[in-house]
């Protein structure tokens, strides 16, 4: 049975990675390891005789040694280390009371700390240009929505001029009248793809079952073109003012689907009840991390069911999911 003597303890307390010393009741040194030696001769400029000396270096720490993020207790080295250190009373087996001061590194920890804040401010940077990305996105969409219309018109108003002449040439009364009809339409047209420009309520609000169903194709192929493929379930309504409104609710989802979700696929269940269409929108992206909070385009749309009668509920848990509760209204 080997024997551990006074030389082996005290070789394996100087060779420990943290510093250590003890003070007895009046303060002085009695025992102190490598590690603090050294770190009190860069708090001190000398080695350490009494305790109260170690606690004035630390109140007041000199040139090079500097307070880390405020903490009272931690510094920052000149050679970058960090050390947190910690007072305590001891007591021995024969009842001597004693001061230990303990000498902690945190050098790695407050590396891995620095590199995470560095991190957490290229994601913040990164999330930044991102929701600058998708707010102009639904604006994107929607021009893009505007110009295929324009282009359609523009396309129309070549054919309806040559009609127009010939009619004027040839035709009698009644091809007159349905060549001011076909022109009207068009400036209806054009008066919704104006108020859509500018942001007004009544953008396609008022408009026939055909131009919904056009909206319609023209909403799903601009989500397509955004990743984000809707499918529907349940007969699309006729109305006017429903199908706007269905319509507005699917656009602004489809968007928060790849913006926030980063899903590729958008369900829509649509139940027709005697007094009301019932809406279910989901995705199959991420679930939110938190509860969602209505940006302006939630709270717009909300004010827009709102108006029309109709009630809108979010649910973020355990995955996102619109409800819409439309009143049904006469085709």
């Amino acid at each position: 049975m080997k024997y551990i003597g006074a030389r082996s303890i005290k070789e394996s307390f100087d060779n420990l990675p943290s510093g250590v010393c003890f003070a007895d009741s009046r303060g002085m040194i009695v025992l102190c390891n490598r590690q603090m030696h050294r770190l009190c001769h860069i708090l001190l400029g000398t080695g350490l005789q009494h305790i109260f000396e170690f606690r004035e270096a630390l109140s007041a720490p000199r040139d090079g040694v500097s307070f880390v993020s405020g903490e009272s207790d931690v510094f920052q080295f000149p050679d970058g280390e960090v050390w947190e250190f910690r007072e305590s009373r001891v007591t021995d087996a024969d009842g001597k009371s004693y001061t230990q001061v303990q000498a902690l590194s945190l050098t790695e920890l407050y590396a891995k700390k620095t590199e995470l804040e560095r991190k957490n401010r290229e994601l913040e940077e990164v999330n930044e240009r991102a929701r600058r990305l998708y707010e102009t996105l639904d604006k994107t969409v929607r021009e893009e929505e505007a110009f295929a219309i324009k282009m359609r018109v523009h396309n129309d108003i070549g054919l309806r001029l040559l009609s127009t002449r010939n009619v004027l040439r040839e035709g009698g009364l009644s091809d007159i009248q349905k060549a001011g009809e076909m022109w009207q339409t068009t400036l209806n047209v054009l008066g919704a793809i104006d108020n859509a420009s500018s942001d007004k309520d009544t953008s396609f609000e008022h408009e026939t079952a055909d131009k919904t169903e056009e909206m319609l194709r023209e909403l799903l192929a601009s989500a397509a073109g955004i990743g984000v493929n809707i499918v529907i379930d349940g007969e699309f309504p006729r109305n006017a003012e429903q199908a706007y409104l269905l319509i507005s609710a699917m656009r602004e989802c489809a968007v928060n689907t790849a913006r926030h979700a980063g899903g590729s696929e958008m369900s829509v269940g649509l139940i027709q009840t005697k007094n009301a269409l019932a809406v279910r929108i989901e995705n199959d992206g991420r679930s939110p991390e938190t509860e969602i909070a209505e940006g302006g385009g939630l709270s717009d749309l909300r004010r827009r069911i709102e108006k029309a009668g109709g009630t809108m509920t979010i649910q973020s848990r355990p995955k996102f999911k619109l409800t819409l509760n439309l009143p049904r209204k006469d085709k």
